[in-house]
């Protein structure tokens, strides 16, 4: 099956080498990974978070309490920026700049659309669950759980990829020699994928 590239990925940057266009392996990428950091306006300084998230396609699928500060700078200012990355390996060369890391990473400029009352929110965290428990192992959610809790559908206006990784050439910047660097793997990485089969059993909570 192939899948369409979606018309918000942009990816025009300086360095066109690490630019990530491969659409299907970055929808992967975004649906495996547990964690996002979402950053909102604020004064002095913006505010970052880091998050659990759903990945839609379109959409990241976030909450927080309503009576947090995430809300309240949402409220005031619904434009966002998510970012999403996994550190893949440390890199070494000779020379001092020659120090690095393998990546991917990803940028989402968003517009909220703010899910606020106890149906709303109900039927957003079912969706944001199924990546999380597909096994629907669960009983419903209650209303006073609900109502603590705001739920943000994070649209995607712009989204931007890139990666370094040394099997697909990407050393040096283009015009400079290739360094000849070791590479030194991380261990794997918190993911959906990393977790063992019994996780998603629908029948844990099952009375023996």
């Amino acid at each position: 099956m192939t899948i369409e590239t979606p018309s918000y990925l942009h990816n025009e940057m300086r360095r066109t080498d690490l630019a990530w266009a491969d659409w299907p392996a970055i929808e992967e990428f975004l649906r495996n990974e547990l964690i996002c950091r979402v950053a909102v306006h604020d004064t002095p300084f913006p505010y970052i978070t880091a998050q659990s998230f759903t990945f839609t396609g379109d959409a990241f699928l976030i909450h927080s309490s309503r009576f947090g500060k995430l809300a309240s700078a949402i409220r005031a200012n619904p434009l966002i920026t998510i970012e999403v990355d996994r550190p893949v390996a440390l890199l070494k060369a000779p020379k001092g700049q020659n120090t690095s890391l393998e990546y991917y990473s990803v940028i989402a400029r968003c517009e909220v659309k703010l899910r606020e009352s106890t149906d709303e929110v109900r039927a957003h965290q079912n969706q944001a669950l199924d990546k999380f428990r597909p096994e629907k192992d669960y009983s419903p959610i209650e209303d006073g759980a609900a109502n603590q809790i705001i739920a943000y559908r994070c649209e995607i206006r712009e989204l931007s990829a890139k990666k370094r990784i040394l099997a697909d050439g990407q050393y040096s910047p283009p015009g400079q020699p290739k360094a000849p660097y070791l590479r030194y793997p991380f261990q794997s990485g918190a993911t959906l994928s990393g977790l063992p089969p019994e996780a998603f059993d629908p029948h844990k909570f099952a009375t023996r």
